[in-house]
């Protein structure tokens, strides 16, 4: 549960769209470092009063004239439904990013539909001048609809998500602005189901996971890396990469223990917590020199909710065959 000295929250939802370099036109830039230029921005408030009480806002809704890739891609144009005129109209990038900050205030969580449009908001902001640092609380909308709707981590889109939850089409897709509106509304859903479910008591913080674990900082990029010394055996090299002391890579504190280390394929995989920075995951992986030794290779990296829940789903799935085959051994017993 939320304390309720925290209500009310702001959940800032947006949507962008963007347009693409063309393969066969020279491009004034590297694509690798802007793979996308934003050509509109549409966005909407979720308040949440309470576990049950939310209030939305109109949308926020900015189109960007581009600076860099202004020939439409016939890809991008298919899905979007804007032609290489439609381009020539709209205020500079630096100009609508302002304004949009400005309409998001102070106060508030981020959130989109993926995480595809953090890194090509990051890239537009950098190749203007800005700092690429975000908001430092991110919520991934899809993870969240995945886990309270359908207990899955499969991938929906946002036209799925409207569908199981019956929400009203008052317009078509691929509109930033009503795609965020869209977005915010299967977020409330979402958010009513996750305490709905929480309220219940049947769940553990391990099968389902307080809030805030999929709340991440996408800002957070420096990471913990580590090699064990090399030995004879996997074994051996595998608990001695095991032996590594987790802490946080930026505040350099003890992290507490989600999901201790266990086997998954050929890794071992781990979930740990840092009260101020959020949701970090391990993973250990055994490698083999030219001469046959071998060592531990170990990562420490903060994650978000998508990355966190498949690190969950990893360790269900190790404890849902172990059963199994506890299960069996006593009917053989037998």
């Amino acid at each position: 549960m939320i304390p309720e000295h925290l209500f009310p929250m702001t959940f800032v939802v947006f949507d962008m769209e963007w347009n693409q370099p063309i393969p066969y036109i020279p491009s004034p830039i590297d694509p690798k470092i802007l793979p996308g230029e934003i050509i509109d921005i549409g966005a909407v408030k979720l308040e949440m009063l309470s576990e049950k009480e939310y209030r939305l806002s109109r949308p926020f809704s900015v189109t960007i004239r581009p600076t860099y890739y202004r020939i439409m891609n016939k890809q991008v144009s298919k899905v979007i439904n804007k032609s290489t005129d439609d381009l020539k109209s709209g205020m500079h990038f630096k100009d609508a990013i302002r304004q949009f900050m400005e309409w998001c205030g102070d106060d508030y969580v981020l959130c989109a539909w993926g995480d595809s449009d953090i890194s090509i908001l990051k890239s537009n902001l950098k190749i203007h001048g800005f700092s690429s640092e975000i908001n430092d609380r991110f919520l991934d909308i899809q993870p969240l609809f995945g886990r309270v709707a359908e207990n899955t981590s499969q991938q929906r889109s946002v036209a799925y998500a409207v569908d199981f939850y019956r929400i009203p089409k008052t317009d078509d897709f691929h509109s930033a602005d009503r795609d965020a509106w869209y977005e915010a509304r299967i977020l409330q859903e979402s958010l009513i189901d996750y305490f709905a479910i929480r309220a219940k008591g049947t769940e553990t913080e391990q099968t389902f996971p307080n809030l805030r674990t999929y709340i991440s900082n996408p800002n957070l990029t420096t990471q913990k890396k580590w090699k064990s010394e090399v030995f004879t055996s996997e074994k051996a090299a595998a608990r001695k990469a095991l032996e590594e002391k987790m802490l946080c890579p930026i505040c350099e504190t003890s992290l507490s223990e989600e999901i201790g280390w266990f086997a998954s394929g050929h890794s071992y995989l781990s979930l740990w917590q840092c009260v101020t920075h959020g949701a970090l995951s391990g993973r250990i992986r055994i490698k083999r020199t030219p001469k046959q030794e071998f060592y531990g290779s170990g990562q420490l990296r903060f994650v978000n909710g998508n990355a966190a829940r498949y690190v969950r789903e990893k360790w269900q799935e190790k404890n849902e065959k172990k059963e199994e085959c506890e299960e069996i051994a006593n009917k053989c017993d037998k």
